[in-house]
């Protein structure tokens, strides 16, 4: 393992290590979570109306989220069969996949702010987020190949 059991270097460090391939799986999870309860605020504010959500309160539900999706993955996941090598990740890792989850979240939600404050369409806000989620999607399956090799 690199720099003290950080980053996971092989298949048997995932899920034990600070960081690994997953993580970055973490971050497209966060920025989509947001983008999709954000649509109770860009589409209301946008067409001048009251926002059903505020943006704090969809901060808060994508971190719940976040929380509910790690316990779903180290719970049920491993009754079921479907975790990866049927074992529970680390305390160190599911902090980290949080963490990571977060800082999407916070993006998406500093650039909802941006555009909003700067009178800037909406369409901007969305295709930033489809983007920057393509993008980490791409990388975590690029990852994926490098460990599992294929």
């Amino acid at each position: 393992m690199l720099l003290n059991e950080f980053i996971a270097e092989t298949i048997e460090e995932v899920g034990v290590s600070w960081l690994d391939f997953y993580s970055i799986g973490h971050l497209c999870f966060g920025i989509g979570v947001f983008l999709f309860f954000s649509l109770f605020y860009t589409i209301p504010k946008n067409k001048g109306h009251t926002p059903i959500f505020s943006l704090l309160f969809v901060f808060i539900l994508t971190f719940i989220i976040l929380i509910a999706w790690e316990l779903l993955e180290n719970l049920l996941f491993i009754q079921i069969g479907w975790k990866f090598e049927g074992r529970l990740d680390s305390w160190q890792n599911i902090t980290t996949d949080i963490i990571i989850g977060v800082i999407g979240a916070l993006s998406s939600w500093l650039f909802c702010h941006l555009i909003f404050t700067k009178g800037k369409h909406i369409w901007a806000y969305y295709i930033f987020g489809i983007i920057g989620f393509g993008l980490w999607l791409g990388v975590f399956i690029i990852l994926r190949a490098v460990y599992f090799g294929s």
